[in-house]
C-alpha cells in the first residue's frame, strides 16, 4: 500500500466519528439481552472490564505496527535500495501503512497472516450472518404472513449484487445512509426505554454467574471494529498521529458508556420478557416501525462493506494459486466467489437462526483472537528482550484472559445452540414452512 505522509485527516471531528461508526454495530441490539442473562451488577462490571482490555490490546497493535515500520526503515538504510525488492514487507521505501494480515506475518511469517486473515474472514461472516437474522426477524415481526425463508431469499439476492460492487468508494453513499439511520434509530429506542422505565421489576437480575460466558461472548463481539484499528490510525495525517490514541480511548470510553446505558436501560425496561433483538420488544405503531425500516435498511447497506475485506482476501488467496488467468476470468471467478459467500452467509442462517447465539459463538471465537489474543501474542514476538516487565505480564494476563474467555465462551455458545436438537429443527422447519 503506498501511501504519502500528507494523505489522511487532521480533522479531530472526522477522527472521532470514523472510530465511533467503526464501533457501533448491531451488537449493541443484543445487549438488554445479555444484561437480562446475566444480570446489571455483573453485566456492567464485565462490560466496563471489556472496555478497558480491549482499548489496551487495541493499541498493541498500534505499537507493534510502529516496531516494524522503524525497523523497517533500519533494515532499508542497512541493505541499501539496490536490495529492496529482496526485503519482505513492509521494509521497501515508500509503504509506510500496514494491515493486520502484514503485522501477523512480521511476527510469525506466513502462518501468522494466515490465522489474522483466517479470523478476519470468519468474523466477518459472522457479522453478516447477525444482519442478516436481524433483517428477516424484523419484517417477519411486521408482516408475518410472509415466511421467514421468503426474506431471506429477497435479501441475499439483491446483496449478491450489491456484494459485486469492486470499489468501497461506490458503497460510500450507502455508508452515509446506515450511519444517519443507525443514529436515529437507537435514539428512538432509547426513547421508548425510557417511557417504559416505570415498569421496571422488582425482581430484576442482578448477578448470574451461568450468564457469564454467554455475555462475554456477547460483550466482545461488540468491539468488532478491532481488526480496523490499523486502518483508522493509518487514516490520519502523520503529523497528527500523536492526537489518535487520546481521541481513540475517548471514543471507546464513550462507546462502552453507550453498551451500558443501551443495555441497562433495555432490560428495566422489559425485564424476563427482554427478546434476543431489542427491536422486537417496540410496541406496534408509526415510530417503531421506522425504527425497524431504518435498521434493518441500514444493516443490509452495511452487509456488502462488511464482505468486502472477506472478498478481498479470498480473491487474493485464489490468484496466487491460479495459472495465469486471464483479466476476464479472474473477474468471472470473482463474482462467483462472492455470490458463494453470500449464499453461504443464509445457510448459516438457517442453521443458526439465533441472533443471540451467533453474537455470542463469533464473539468467544474470532472476535477474542483478534481483539485479545494476536495483538498480545504479536506483542511479545515483535518486542522479544526489548519488553518491559511489566508489560510482558499484562500480555501474558492478556493471552489467559483471551484462552479462557474464548474456551468458555464458544463452547457457552455450542451447548445453548445444540441443548435441546429437538428445538433447533423445529425452529429451522418453521423457518422454512412459516
Amino acid at each position: 500500500m503506498m501511501h504519502g505522509d500528507t494523505e489522511g485527516t487532521s480533522s479531530g471531528i472526522k477522527i472521532f466519528g470514523n472510530i465511533f461508526i467503526s464501533f457501533i454495530g448491531a451488537g449493541i441490539l443484543g445487549l438488554p439481552y445479555a444484561f437480562m442473562e446475566a444480570g446489571l451488577i455483573e453485566g456492567v462490571i464485565v462490560m466496563s472490564l471489556v472496555g478497558v482490555i480491549s482499548v489496551k490490546a487495541m493499541l498493541l497493535l498500534i505499537d507493534c505496527k510502529d516496531k516494524i515500520l522503524k525497523e523497517s526503515r533500519v533494515l532499508i538504510i542497512k541493505n541499501g535500495r539496490q536490495e529492496q525488492d529482496e526485503l519482505p514487507p513492509p521494509a521497501k521505501v515508500g509503504i509506510t501503512h500496514i494491515d493486520y494480515g502484514e503485522l501477523g506475518f512480521a511476527a510469525y511469517g506466513s502462518a501468522g497472516k494466515v490465522v489474522v486473515d483466517f479470523s478476519i474472514i470468519v468474523s466477518q461472516i459472522g457479522f453478516n450472518c447477525a444482519y442478516l437474522i436481524f433483517i428477516s426477524e424484523n419484517f417477519y415481526s411486521i408482516f408475518p404472513r410472509i415466511p421467514k425463508l421468503i426474506y431471506l431469499f429477497l435479501l441475499l439476492v439483491p446483496l449478491c449484487f450489491l456484494c459485486n460492487l469492486r470499489h468501497l468508494a461506490a458503497l460510500a453513499p450507502f455508508s452515509l445512509f446506515a450511519d444517519f439511520a443507525n443514529v436515529f434509530a437507537y435514539s428512538i429506542v432509547f426513547y421508548f426505554d425510557l417511557r417504559h422505565l416505570h415498569l421496571v421489576h422488582s425482581h430484576v437480575r442482578s448477578i448470574s454467574l451461568d450468564g457469564l460466558p454467554f455475555f462475554l461472548g456477547v460483550a466482545i463481539y461488540c468491539y468488532e471494529g478491532a481488526g480496523m484499528v490499523l486502518s483508522l490510525e493509518q487514516s490520519v495525517i502523520k503529523d497528527y498521529r500523536n492526537t489518535f490514541r487520546s481521541i481513540f480511548k475517548l471514543v471507546l470510553f464513550l462507546v462502552t458508556l453507550l453498551y451500558i446505558v443501551f443495555g441497562v436501560m433495555g432490560y428495566l425496561s422489559f425485564g424476563p420478557y427482554t427478546q434476543s433483538i431489542i427491536t422486537l420488544n417496540l410496541p406496534p405503531g408509526p415510530f417503531p416501525l421506522i425504527v425497524k425500516s431504518c435498521l434493518c435498511l441500514s444493516l443490509f447497506f452495511t452487509y456488502p462493506m462488511m464482505m468486502f475485506p472477506v472478498s478481498e482476501i479470498l480473491e487474493k488467496r485464489i490468484s496466487c494459486v491460479s495459472f495465469s488467468p486471464s483479466h476476464f476470468t479472474g473477474y468471472l471467478s470473482g463474482c462467483i466467489l462472492r455470490i458463494l459467500l453470500v449464499l453461504v452467509t443464509g445457510i448459516i442462517v438457517l442453521l443458526i437462526p439465533n441472533f443471540s447465539i451467533l453474537m455470542a459463538l463469533v464473539g468467544s471465537s474470532c472476535c477474542t483472537l483478534l481483539a485479545f489474543i494476536l495483538p498480545a501474542v504479536f506483542h511479545v514476538k515483535l518486542f522479544g528482550k526489548n519488553i518491559a516487565r511489566f508489560q510482558f505480564f499484562f500480555d501474558i494476563l492478556l493471552i489467559l484472559i483471551g484462552l479462557i474467555g474464548a474456551v468458555i465462551g464458544t463452547q457457552d455458545a455450542l451447548s445453548r445452540l445444540f441443548s435441546d436438537k429437538t428445538t433447533s429443527l423445529h425452529t429451522i422447519n418453521n423457518t422454512i414452512i412459516n
